[in-house]
């Protein structure tokens, strides 16, 4: 008797206490953090380096830098269209039977001289149209063009949009990233409880052969245990292989080997809380969410593009200044130099309705957009809102994961007592194992689902401040 009032006793009470320690760990602060960039880490960020490699190694967000800087180079060559532009053309042709005005002027200029008794004026003049050589340079100034500002204003804002884009972007990468590693890190504290729970019923294991061999217990009391072991491998098993492919997940996304070792940041550094009411979390969004204003950009260059098809109806005035050479041979003379400066209208009167046409479709699509505008409003609302119920439903089910887990480890202390002091059986005391096991599991996944639940109302309330 005394053998089974002794070592059991203390043995399954070191393995509980390196149970109750392992679970004491693996429990989190309930406690959203203010708003961090998404390239630091302070304390009340622990996640924010590894939302900053995230957002730093991502491919898609690299598309997305490099749509800006093309819709940025756009915009820097509507703005050119404002400025002069200067060009020098150059030309010189091999004429075939050219107009010679100087058949015509050369037999009157021999009449007068005869007429005047002097050679005065010249009979062998050649004036070829057009001229054989002709070299200029071209200044040419905008005055009046509609079209110019029109297409100015619609890539300064498509240059914004996409600007928008690529923050929206950098906004959800950085919540997959936190997802990913709480996955990781419920993944992780779920197989550290497998391994405490195999600790536990291979002591049980082990008291129970005692028992058997001391004539205390049958042989079916052995055969349990060694089942129950088998079962806890089992789920050891599953559980390590869930925490290899959460961190593959986690590392790919993060383009980091697929096996390298994910660092683990201390459970209690995790804190989530929710400092603010859903109206102010709605508020919020509506302020300052990347797709409401990517799509406020885009109702703006509609709106631009529908100028710029209305400026078709409406004259260009250019001034032009031309500077050059020409002549019937390939030379550079001051003698035969030129310069011209022109004020140059043109309107296109009528050009079988295309122009109307195209200010039509342009209209129609900046009413789409704005439809569109007013969609993405109320779609920000309900996702604030869905996440923010999904979080405070998470953060109650904390209170429930903590009563039940009291509740199933007095039990378990209750019946290893009865079970050491042979009144309980070994069912009884395998049930209030399993039973502890399991609400053990949940707090850990209730209070990962919470940290997730405030991540994905970060995204949504738009809280985390993003470079």
């Amino acid at each position: 008797m005394s053998f089974f009032a002794s070592s059991p006793n203390t043995v399954m009470s070191h393995n509980v206490i390196r149970f109750r320690v392992t679970l004491a760990v693996i429990a989190f602060g309930a406690t959203i953090a203010p708003p961090q960039t998404a390239s630091t880490q302070n304390a009340s960020d622990p996640l924010g380096t590894i939302v900053a490699e995230a957002v730093r190694n991502n491919l898609a967000i690299a598309q997305e830098r490099l749509a800006e800087e093309s819709a940025a180079a756009d915009l820097r060559e509507a703005r050119g269209r404002f400025l002069p532009s200067l060009s020098i053309a150059s030309r010189y042709s091999e004429l075939r039977e050219p107009l010679d005005l100087g058949e015509f002027v050369n037999p009157a200029y021999a009449a007068l001289n005869q007429v005047i008794g002097e050679n005065r004026f010249p009979t062998n003049l050649s004036l070829t149209l057009p001229f054989a050589h002709e070299s200029r340079v071209r200044l040419t100034q905008p005055v009046f063009d509609a079209s110019i500002a029109a297409g100015f204003s619609a890539s300064r804002h498509a240059r914004d949009a996409q600007h928008h884009q690529r923050r929206g972007a950098t906004r959800r990468i950085a919540a997959q990233a936190q997802t990913a590693y709480l996955d990781v890190a419920t993944a992780r504290n779920a197989r550290k409880i497998w391994e405490a729970t195999l600790e536990l019923v291979t002591e049980s294991e082990r008291v129970a052969t005692r028992l058997v061999d001391a004539g205390r217990a049958t042989p079916d009391a052995l055969f349990r245990a060694r089942a129950d072991r088998s079962d806890v491998e089992q789920r050891l098993a599953e559980a390590r292989d869930q925490e290899d492919a959460a961190i593959r997940a986690f590392n790919q996304l993060l383009r980091r080997p697929l096996a390298a070792p994910v660092e683990e940041i201390a459970d209690t550094a995790l804190r989530f809380e929710l400092r603010m009411t859903e109206e102010e979390a709605i508020a919020r969004a509506l302020e300052r969410r990347e797709e409401l204003a990517q799509a406020s950009a885009g109702v703006r260059a509609g709106e631009a593009r529908v100028r710029l098809a209305t400026a078709s109806f409406m004259p260009n005035v250019a001034i032009a200044v031309d500077y050059g050479v020409q002549g019937s041979a390939l030379r550079l003379d001051g003698d035969d130099d030129f310069a011209v400066a022109s004020v140059v209208l043109s309107w296109n009167v009528f050009n079988g309705g295309q122009d109307v046409a195209r200010r039509h479709g342009a209209q129609a699509d900046a009413e789409r957009l704005r439809l569109r505008r007013g969609e993405l409003e109320d779609l920000v609302r309900l996702d604030v809102s869905r996440a923010y119920r999904a979080a405070v439903v998470a953060r109650d089910a904390i209170v429930t994961a903590d009563a039940g887990l009291a509740a199933a480890r007095r039990n378990f202390e209750l019946v290893r007592r009865r079970y050491e002091e042979g009144l309980a059986t070994q069912i009884e005391f395998l049930d209030a194992r399993t039973a502890l096991t399991s609400a053990e599991l949940n707090r850990v996944i209730t209070m990962y689902r919470y940290a997730i639940r405030c991540v994905d109302l970060e995204r949504a309330s738009a809280l985390r401040e993003i470079d």
